[in-house]
């Protein structure tokens, strides 16, 4: 299987295991009882690690993704906006880790000990998962905008370069441009329902983009073995 297959793959497995997660990903723990948190908290922490192996299977996948679109500069010169494009969504991988870590495992403990607490209590201890719940946006809005960002600058590589259809590559410089745009505005909360948006929205380029590079897998992606001298 060559690099650009590989790469491919990836990218889709990556894509669907995100839109798995906001499929199942659990909300409204401050009205849960102590039996129906433990079941959430499970879901929840199975969640956010397909989250976190979703992202590292992407950025694997952009890997692949960035060497084919940087090989197809002019001249034998690197592309520096499918690099530009990898580094910025490493950045937001980096970002989503956090989130994830946020959602997944730091909330659920801490309800978990609001529960456990005096009623009394209860006033404070959701005001520090409101604190949480605020830190755990902003690296949201970090990932989905950094996200974006890196899908924006492949296709415009893609645009110059080919390397993908001019469709996939309009839609990639379009529709997150437009969502940056709304989640700067404040149009696009990251809840549970704005994120699944986001993800949706990525996910379509990345599963279009890893059909391509499947499908149509550069002859040249592959690394050649080193041959092995015999003695004369």
């Amino acid at each position: 299987m060559t690099d650009d297959r590989k790469a491919g793959l990836l990218l889709i497995l990556g894509s669907i295991g995100g839109i798995v997660t906001m499929a199942i990903h659990p909300h409204g723990l401050h009205t849960l009882t102590p039996v129906q948190l433990e079941r959430l908290a499970t879901v929840s922490a199975i969640a956010h690690s397909l989250a976190m192996v979703s992202c590292l299977a992407l950025f694997l996948g952009a890997i692949g993704l960035m060497r084919r679109l940087a090989s197809r500069e002019a001249a034998g010169k690197t592309d520096r906006l499918a690099i530009a494009a990898l580094v910025t969504f490493g950045f937001a991988a980096v970002a989503l880790l956090i989130a994830t870590a946020v959602s997944g495992f730091i909330v659920p403990a801490i309800v978990r000990q609001m529960i456990a607490d005096k009623a009394v209590n209860a006033p404070q201890w959701n005001i520090v998962i409101d604190a949480v719940f605020q830190f755990n946006q902003a690296f949201a809005r970090i990932y989905s905008v950094a996200a974006s960002v890196s899908i924006v600058l492949w296709s415009a590589s893609a645009l110059r370069n080919a390397g993908l259809t001019r469709f996939i590559a309009l839609y990639g410089c379009i529709v997150p441009s437009v969502l940056i745009c709304l989640i700067f505005v404040g149009h696009i909360r990251l809840d549970v329902h704005g994120m699944g948006l986001v993800v949706l929205v990525h996910a379509i380029w990345f599963v279009v983009v890893g059909a391509q590079l499947y499908q149509h897998p550069d002859p040249t992606g592959s690394i050649a073995p080193t041959p092995v001298l015999q003695p004369e």
